[in-house]
Parts: C-alpha cells; sequence; structure tokens
C-alpha cells in the first residue's frame, strides 16, 4: 500500500504519536509536551498544503487539483466519472443554446431547449459526481458541506452578527446537478402569496401563482394522497417521509396544542401555513437522491443527440458583439488550461447561481460602472442591480438532549438526514407588515422539527463547536494557518466519532427545533474581488441589519419554547445546549442569541432580479439582461422576492418557466414551437 492511499490525517496522526511517546518521560509541564506533539502534524500539514497549492495554481475551479484544497474532503477520486468532460476536439465550434450552469435550473432549462430539437450545449465547472455513493444517497447530505463538489464560498465578516465579524460557510454545489445533488431535498413550492407579489408588486407578467403552478405540477411526480393541485407525471419525485415517526405526530400536537397551529395535509396545495410532515424529492421509499441533472439531462441525452454536455469547463466570461450589444457566445476554460471561444447562434442562458451569474455578468461588463472601471473591465452596460439586492433565509437553531429512556433508537429514516417536520406561521411581525403594506404576504417564518439526525453532520458540529471557543478571541476560524490547522483537526475528530458508538448515543439522544425567517428585511450584495474569473467573489449577505429579521427571530425562539414545553413534546426532553436562553429570558439576551446561533439556509437569491426599470432590476420579466440582446438569466438570481420557504422547487420551476413562454419561443428562438 503507498503512503497516498492511506486515509487524509494518518501519516501525521502516527507521527504525533511517536512525538507524544517521545514527550512522555520529559519534565515539561502537559500542555507543552501536547503543543510539542502537535508540531509535526503542524509541518506535514504546511508541507502537503503547500504541495496541493502549487499543483492548483492557475488551474480552474473545477479541476481535481482545485478541488484537492477543500475544506472537507469526503470523495473519493473514483466518485467522479469522466463522461461529458469538455475537452477541444468534442465540442462544437457553435450552438443554438448555451446554458451555463447544470444546478436546480440550469438542467430543467437545458431539458426544455433540448426538446424543441435546437443544438443545446449545457456547460459545468465541477466534475460529474451526481451518481456517486455519496450525493446519491439523500440522508448523508451533510458530508458535501465544504466538500470536493461544494465551491466553499464564505461571508464577508458579518457586523450584525456575534461575534461581530463572524464568517459563514455558503454552501453551493459545484458537480453535474449543481445544488440539487448536496441540498437536504426538501421540496417547497412557496407561498401563493409570493408569486402574486412579484406579479403585481414587480410588474413580472406571467409569475402570479396561477400562471406558475402548471410548471411545479408538470415538474413534480408526487407520491401521497394529494390532490389535483399537484403532478402526477412529471420527472422529479416527490415523496413523504418513510417510514413514518411516531415523533413527527408529537411535533404536530405540541405546535397544535401551544403554538396555534393547524394541521395541513399539503402545504404545497395553495395553502402554505400549517404544520405537516415533510415532503422531499427524493425515489419514494428507497431514498434515492432525485438531483436534476439525472432525472432532467440524462434521459435527454439519448433521445437528443444535438443536447451535450462538457463538464469540468469552466465559463469565464460571456462574449458580447460591442457594436449591437448582444451576446455571441461564451469564453469556455478547460481542465487542460486550454481556452475556447463558444458561438451561440440563438441565446446564452446565465444559469450559475445567485451567487455566480451576477459574476459572469460582471466580468462581461454588464454591471455598476464604477465597480467595473475599479476592478478595469470595460463597462459595456450599465446596470447598477447586478449583484445587488442579495436575499437569504437565516435561521435559529434550539438544540436539545433527549432522556436516556427516550432517545430514537435503530436506523436512520432513508430519505432524510434529519429533518421530518415542518411549521409555517406568520409572526407579529409579519402581520404588521402586512397592515403596513396593504396586501397579503403569507407565513413569515418556517419552524423545522430535526430527530434521527444523520451521523455525517459529526465533522460540521465539530468544527462549528470549535469556531464558538474561538470566538472569544477570533471571529473566523479559519483567519489564519494555525486555526485552520486546528479546524482540519476537528474534522478529522468529526469523522472519528462518526464511527464510535459514543457518536451514534450522542446523536440519537438529539432533538432540535430550528426556525427560517422567509422574508427577511435584510438586503446583501455580490461583487467583484478580482477580474480573475478563477477568484470568487466577495458575498456579502448582511444579515440582520434590519431589526425587524431580528424582532421576528426573537418571536420565533419564543414559540419554539413553547412547543418543547408542551406536554406531548416534553416528555422526550432531558436539557437544552447550554447557550440556549431561558424560556422567560429577556429581549436582549433572546436577540444576543439569535444573532450569535443564526446561520444560513443557502438559499441565495435576488441578485439578478427582474423587474421593469433597470435602475431596480437586471432582468425583464422574461429573464432577459435589460438592453443586451440574446442574453438571458434563469436562476434563484431572478426572483423579485425570495419564496417563503426552501428555494429547490422555485428554482427548477423558474428553469422551466423562463424558457416555456410559446411567445418567447416563437419570437426568440423560432425553433419547433409546438414541442411545448
Amino acid at each position: 500500500m503507498r503512503l497516498a492511499d492511506l486515509p487524509r490525517g494518518t501519516v501525521s496522526t502516527a507521527l504525533c504519536l511517536v512525538a507524544l511517546l517521545r514527550l512522555r518521560k520529559s519534565n515539561w509541564p502537559l500542555l507543552t509536551r501536547a503543543l510539542l506533539a502537535l508540531l509535526p502534524a503542524f509541518a506535514g500539514r504546511c508541507v502537503l498544503a503547500w504541495r496541493r497549492w502549487l499543483l492548483a495554481c492557475g488551474r480552474h475551479p473545477g479541476t481535481a487539483p482545485q478541488r484537492a484544497l477543500c475544506f472537507n474532503p469526503s470523495l473519493r477520486v473514483t466518485d467522479f466519472e469522466e463522461r461529458f468532460v469538455g475537452t477541444k476536439s468534442s465540442l462544437k465550434h457553435s450552438y443554438d443554446f448555451i446554458v451555463v450552469g447544470s444546478g436546480s435550473s440550469g438542467c430543467a432549462c437545458a431539458a426544455r431547449l433540448a426538446q424543441t430539437g435546437a443544438s443545446v450545449l449545457l456547460i459545468e465547472a465541477g466534475g460529474e459526481a451526481h451518481r456517486c455513493a455519496l450525493t446519491q444517497t439523500a440522508r448523508n447530505a451533510f458530508r458535501c458541506w465544504q466538500s470536493e463538489i461544494d465551491w466553499g464560498f464564505r461571508t464577508t465578516p458579518q457586523q450584525h452578527l456575534l461575534p461581530r465579524g463572524r464568517v459563514l460557510d455558503l454552501e453551493r454545489g459545484k458537480t453535474t446537478g449543481g445544488s440539487s445533488a448536496i441540498n437536504y431535498n426538501l421540496w417547497v413550492h412557496g407561498a401563493p402569496q409570493d408569486f402574486d407579489r412579484w406579479a403585481e408588486q414587480y410588474g413580472c407578467k406571467g409569475w402570479s401563482y396561477k400562471e406558475v403552478l402548471p410548471h411545479f405540477k408538470s415538474i413534480e411526480k408526487v407520491t401521497g394522497s394529494y390532490g389535483d393541485s399537484r403532478g402526477k407525471e412529471g420527472p422529479v419525485a416527490v415523496a413523504e417521509l418513510f417510514p413514518p415517526l411516531p415523533e413527527v405526530e408529537d411535533f404536530i400536537k405540541a405546535c397544535e396544542e401551544h403554538a396555534d397551529a393547524q394541521r395541513t395535509l399539503d402545504y404545497n396545495a395553495g395553502q402554505l401555513s400549517g404544520v405537516a410532515p415533510v415532503q422531499l424529492c427524493t425515489n419514494g421509499s428507497g431514498g434515492g437522491r432525485q438531483d436534476c441533472f439525472s432525472v432532467f439531462v440524462e434521459p435527454l441525452l439519448r433521445e437528443f443527440p444535438t443536447f451535450q454536455v462538457a463538464s469540468e469547463s469552466f465559463c469565464r466570461k460571456v462574449l458580447l458583439e460591442q457594436s449591437n450589444l448582444q451576446a455571441r457566445g461564451v469564453e469556455l476554460e478547460l481542465r487542460t488550461g486550454e481556452i475556447l471561444q463558444i458561438q451561440c447562434r440563438k441565446e446564452v442562458i446565465l444559469s450559475a447561481g445567485a451567487l455566480l451569474s451576477p459574476q459572469l455578468l460582471m466580468l462581461s461588463g454588464i454591471g455598476d460602472e464604477h465597480h467595473l472601471r475599479k476592478h478595469g473591465i470595460e463597462c459595456l452596460r450599465h446596470l447598477p442591480a447586478v449583484g445587488r439586492n442579495l436575499s437569504d433565509h437565516a435561521i435559529i437553531p434550539v438544540l436539545a438532549q433527549m432522556t436516556e429512556g427516550s432517545k430514537f433508537l435503530g436506523n436512520r429514516v432513508r430519505n432524510s438526514c434529519g429533518t421530518h417536520g415542518v411549521y409555517f406561521w406568520q409572526s407579529n411581525i409579519g402581520k404588521s407588515r402586512e397592515e403596513r403594506l396593504g396586501r397579503s404576504m403569507g407565513s413569515d417564518l418556517e419552524t423545522i422539527f430535526n430527530s434521527r439526525i444523520e451521523l455525517s453532520l459529526y465533522p460540521k458540529v465539530t468544527v462549528h463547536e470549535l469556531g464558538g471557543f474561538l470566538s472569544k478571541w477570533i471571529a473566523d476560524y479559519r483567519s489564519s494557518f494555525f486555526c485552520r490547522f486546528l479546524a482540519d483537526l476537528a474534522v478529522q475528530w468529526g469523522h472519528f466519532m462518526e464511527s464510535t458508538s459514543h457518536g451514534n448515543e450522542a446523536f440519537a439522544r438529539s432533538l432540535e427545533l430550528m426556525t427560517i425567517s422567509n422574508h427577511p428585511q435584510s438586503r446583501g450584495s455580490v461583487s467583484l474581488q478580482s477580474s480573475d474569473p478563477h477568484v470568487l467573489p466577495v458575498v456579502d449577505p448582511n444579515y440582520f441589519s434590519e431589526k425587524e429579521d431580528v424582532d421576528a427571530m426573537v418571536e420565533a425562539f419564543r414559540r419554539m419554547m413553547r412547543i418543547f414545553a408542551a406536554p406531548s413534546f416534553a416528555k422526550y426532553l432531558e436539557k437544552f445546549h447550554p447557550s440556549t436562553p431561558r424560556a422567560d429570558a429577556g429581549e436582549a439576551e433572546i436577540s444576543d442569541y439569535v444573532r450569535s446561533s443564526s446561520r444560513t439556509t443557502w438559499h441565495y437569491s435576488c441578485t439578478t432580479r427582474m423587474g421593469i426599470t433597470e435602475k431596480d432590476s437586471v432582468c425583464d420579466p422574461e429573464g432577459r439582461v435589460h438592453g443586451v440582446k440574446n442574453l438571458r438569466v434563469a436562476d434563484a438570481g431572478l426572483m423579485p422576492e425570495v419564496v417563503s420557504g426552501n428555494t429547490h422547487a422555485a428554482c427548477v420551476m423558474i428553469g422551466d418557466r423562463s424558457l416555456a413562454s410559446p411567445t418567447v419561443i416563437m419570437n426568440s428562438f423560432a425553433i419547433h414551437p409546438n414541442s411545448f
């Protein structure tokens, strides 16, 4: 066996043990001996990190050397297939349509275009890991955090979180299937009021709930006792939680008794508010993940030879004709380092997500003129809203330990990583906002019940606990090489605890409620860090910059404590996490808890939002970039306001809806309009 075949950390751990044995008889204090024993591992990590960096230097983010730089290595080399890798010989000079990004929206969009008979190129920067055991087993989603198939985004220091300047990890899928291959699988349409606001408040005709509902129905295939408002024959399988869990029924009763909730049979049937078991986009009771590449793209590649995928192919920018300002193709970097210009006869569609699509627009010369000039980029189209209005759902947890006698034993749930119940409700803050604006807003908060949590969460929990400990001295636990080294050790310890009986016991006795802020008022931004396309953009979500968001979460904390106190739920409870305030704590203490415990739900949106005017929007209601011909956006960035709930289903709908209008097809494409 070669050293390279050993699990990561084996050699450094062995060196630590040898050093510790050699130092055990010295007269130095125990702490000194422990630190000295870490020196071989620290030195080894430095050498390996330097070697990996040298191999990755100059390569684009989707290549294998760049993937090796990830914080939480979780995949094997054999987990990546090479069926669609873009090469100079395999790629044509031009296509009718080029879709950038194979995530939730991009796959649905490319599939719809491919069915017209047009030649379509679907570009993915990451590798092909959507069929590996890790991604296909839905309950292992936690392993994907900061892994080889995660872009590894991080926020700027957040000034409204505690400790002040805290930095959050932002997950985003970097593989075929995009974030649909690494998310937690919840399937939520959103509230009807969300889409009606898009149409009425922002002037986005064609996006009302009545008009988007047929698209939701066409993409889903639900199993269970649902009505006619749900799709039965679409490509995305949507299943109920399996098997049914007794604690979910107790959660529902607790919400009914102590949180003014009403049980709902189907929160995707036009009435979001209420409490119910979750719906998951997994393949029935088998629990297989329904990533969008597998369900939309793979079946069509066999049927339509004009449909092509290029993986490990990095889009550097959109090529624009300056004379009449229209998209004529993309600049593509292959994994070999070769740079090609691929021409487009019809349209370029950006579906790279709300963090990367605005970066591509700015690198192409579309955005705020002052910001582009700052980075030496010629501004071809001044659109100040590019990258602005970033919206994301913040979340706060309340973690509890169960009594010894009531812990959940047996296997984890097949098609869930621990999220089992959901309660959509409206806060008093939401009601006041509704009265002030004079329109229906719907449920602004979403409380999620977690139990039987998958053990793959252990490394992430261990690192977050380390970050909480280090926060007494430093806001970002990865701000220095030594802190990064400690975080690496924490990840290794977490992986070790996954396989122990102690780790299994700890998670079997864990119970958690979390509440998501579905109508955040705080707005952030995405901006360029560099004109180098390999450098990730600067992401500033600006969490809790608006006091309304904090006030709503304070109310959410009090309601979660009421749910925990309900007799049907209290029977499980032994104690709360030490950081949890008392149920009767003052508003200031709970506000501090909200700011210190909150994290992201990875629902980034609104950075290229659609609207009527160029001043506060980037695209028109058809997704076309204002003032630029043949260039369109189809992803979560298109949302004028983020939907109420998890965004995956809405993103799939956007990809399907953006290219589905018969008028758009006939006027812009003129290719087989009857295919729809």
